[in-house]
C-alpha cells in the first residue's frame, strides 16, 4: 500500500514500540542524532527514546548476541573473525534495563532504532519480536542498491579494520567468490524482498512501514518518522549525517588497516584511535571539495546492483506492507566508475587525521594519570558508551612515535603500492 507521508494513517497507536531495522546506510545515523539529542522533547510529545545513549546498538547487540563492543575484541585485528566472535557482545543487563523501562511506560510510544537487526536472522529477530512484544511495528529505511554498496565496503574498512580492494570485496560480495564467501549478515540486510518478507511473517505486513531514502525528497525520511510517532514537524530534522569516505579517504585508511594488522595492533587500539580518532574526529570532518573523488561501482557491479533494485521494488509492490515514497528510486541507475588509482593524498586529509588519533592518545593518557591507575586491557576495554571514550596508545609507541610511523609508513604504502598478503590473497 503506497501512503504519502504526511498522510495521517502513518500515525501509530499510543504504547506502539516503533522498531527500526535500517539497514545501513539509509539514513539511520541522522534520525538517531536527532531523537537523541531531544530525549526530553520527545517524552513531552508522547514518545520515548529509551536509554542514554546515541542509538540502541549495545542493547539490541546483547540481546541478538552480536559483538558490537568492537574494543573488547581480543588482538590482534581479525576481521575474517566477526562472525565467530564473541568477546564483543554487550552484557546481557544492558537489554534487561533497556526492556524495563519499555515496560515501565504504560503510555507513550517508544522508538528503538539500530541498523544491526537487519542483519538478524529467522531466529534472532524472533527472539527481538517476542521480547518487544505484540505492539511491536517494524520499520525500514531502503535506498538503491547502487547508493548503498560502495558505502557498505568503506563502512567495513572504517568500522570493522576490513583490508580488501574495492574489486575483490564486491568478487565476494556478488558471489563471484565461492572460495571465499561474504558474510550471511552482510547479505541478509542487503537483500531487500527478504527483509520484507522475513519480518512481515514475524509480526504482519499491517506493522510493516517501508520509508524509501529518496534524494528527490529529501525530508521524506524525517517526516514519515515524524509522522508514525506524532512529533511535531522538524524535531528530527538533524544538521549531521554519517557520510561515507571518499576514495582518497577510504584508501588511506585501508592500507592503514594493513599496517595494523601486521604490527599487531589490538582492538581497542583500534577502535580509539583510529575509528573514534582519526576518522570520525579526523577526517569525516573536514571540509570536502567537489571534485574529490567518491567510490562508485564498476560498470559490471552497477548493472547487478541496478536488476536488483528493480527486482527489490517488484517484490515490495507485491507485498501487503505499507510504503512511504516512490519504489522507484530504489532501481534508480548507479552512478558508474573504474576507482581511481590513489597513490598520495591530500594534506588536508592526512593531516586531521593524525592530529586526531594523537590528541584522542593524549586524552585517554591524561585520564589515566588522573585515575592514578595503570589499567589492563580488560578494564581499558570497560562499558563505556562510544560517546565516551578516548584514545589508548598502542603499547609499543609514544604519541610522537605512533604518527611519525604511520606517516611515514603510509606514504611509503600509496606510493609503492606493494602487495601484501591478506588471508593468503594479494591486496
Amino acid at each position: 500500500m503506497l501512503v504519502p507521508e504526511s498522510n495521517p494513517e502513518l500515525l501509530l497507536p499510543p504504547r506502539t514500540r516503533l522498531l527500526h531495522i535500517g539497514p545501513m546506510k539509509t539514513g539511520t545515523t541522522s534520525i538517531q542524532g536527532a531523537a537523541s539529542a531531544r530525549r526530553s522533547k520527545l517524552l513531552e510529545h508522547g514518545v520515548r527514546y529509551p536509554g542514554v545513549w546515541f542509538n540502541h546498538g549495545r542493547q539490541l547487540g546483547a540481546l541478538m548476541g552480536y559483538s558490537v563492543d568492537t574494543w573488547k575484541r581480543p588482538a590482534p585485528l581479525r576481521p575474517d573473525l566477526l562472525d565467530v566472535d564473541k568477546a564483543g557482545v554487550p552484557p546481557a543487563r544492558l537489554w534487561t534495563d533497556l526492556e524495563r523501562e519499555i515496560d515501565a511506560d504504560r503510555e507513550r510510544r517508544i522508538f528503538i532504532t539500530h541498523e544491526f537487526v537487519s542483519q538478524a536472522d529467522d531466529a534472532t529477530a524472533r527472539r527481538i519480536v517476542d521480547a518487544l512484544g505484540e505492539r511491536t511495528h517494524v520499520c525500514l529505511t531502503l535506498r538503491s542498491p547502487g547508493q548503498i554498496v560502495p558505502s557498505l565496503w568503506a563502512q567495513g574498512i572504517r568500522d570493522d579494520a576490513q583490508t580488501e580492494p574495492f574489486e575483490q570485496w564486491l568478487d565476494r560480495f556478488y558471489g563471484k567468490d565461492p572460495e571465499h564467501p561474504m558474510s550471511g549478515r552482510f547479505l541478509r540486510a542487503y537483500d531487500q524482498a527478504d527483509l520484507i518478507e522475513r519480518w512481515a511473517q514475524l509480526v504482519g505486513p499491517d506493522n510493516i512501514t517501508v520509508v524509501i531514502v529518496d534524494p528527490a525528497q529529501p525530508t521524506q525520511l524525517t517526516d514519515s518518522f515524524e509522522a508514525m510517532l506524532g512529533l511535531p514537524a522538524g524535531m528530527l530534522t538533524w544538521g549531521r549525517t554519517n557520510r561515507s569516505l571518499t576514495a582518497p579517504e577510504v584508501e588511506l585508511f585501508r592500507i592503514a588497516n594493513i599496517e595494523l594488522r601486521e604490527r599487531g595492533a589490538d582492538w581497542l587500539s583500534y577502535f580509539d584511535l583510529v575509528r573514534k580518532g582519526a576518522i570520525l574526529y579526523g577526517a569525516q570532518r573536514r571540509k570536502l571539495s567537489a571534485d574529490e573523488p567518491r567510490v562508485a561501482l564498476p560498470a559490471w557491479a552497477a548493472r547487478i546492483a541496478d536488476q536488483d533494485g528493480r527486482d527489490f521494488a517488484d517484490c515490495i509492490a507485491r507485498s501487503a506492507v505499507r510504503v512511504v515514497g516512490d519504489l522507484n528510486a530504489l532501481a534508480l541507475p548507479s552512478r558508474s566508475a573504474d576507482l581511481p588509482q590513489i597513490d598520495q593524498v591530500p594534506v588536508d586529509l592526512a593531516a586531521p587525521a593524525i592530529a586526531a588519533a594523537v590528541l584522542a592518545a593524549q586524552e585517554r593518557r591524561a585520564k589515566e594519570a588522573a585515575s592514578h591507575t595503570c589499567p589492563t586491557f580488560t578494564q581499558r576495554a570497560g562499558e563505556l558508551p562510544d560517546g565516551q571514550r578516548a584514545g589508548t596508545l598502542a603499547s609499543n609507541f609514544s604519541t610522537r612515535e605512533l604518527a611519525a610511523a604511520l606517516t611515514r609508513r603510509l606514504v611509503y604504502k600509496l606510493r609503492t603500492r606493494k602487495t601484501h598478503p591478506t588471508n593468503g590473497r594479494a591486496v
